[in-house]
């Protein structure tokens, strides 16, 4: 049986990610740059050309996405 902290967990990691991909295309739609994190520090990418992170570039990444 879940324990109620987990589906508000997962309820809250789900709306985060809605949250995401909304403000991803606010910025497609008026051209602006994403920042994303990279190698340990923040870059900002040409949301024109990029389409979604490609995967976790970090451990720490890797484990608030559920990774290893």
């Amino acid at each position: 049986m879940k324990r109620p902290t987990e589906d508000y967990a997962t309820m809250g990691l789900n709306a985060l990610r809605r949250a995401a991909r909304k403000a991803f295309e606010k910025t497609r739609q008026n051209n602006l740059e994403v920042p994303i994190w990279r190698d340990g520090q923040i870059e900002y990418i040409n949301s024109e050309t990029a389409t979604e992170q490609e995967g976790a570039v970090d451990r720490q990444s890797a484990a608030l996405l559920g990774g290893n």
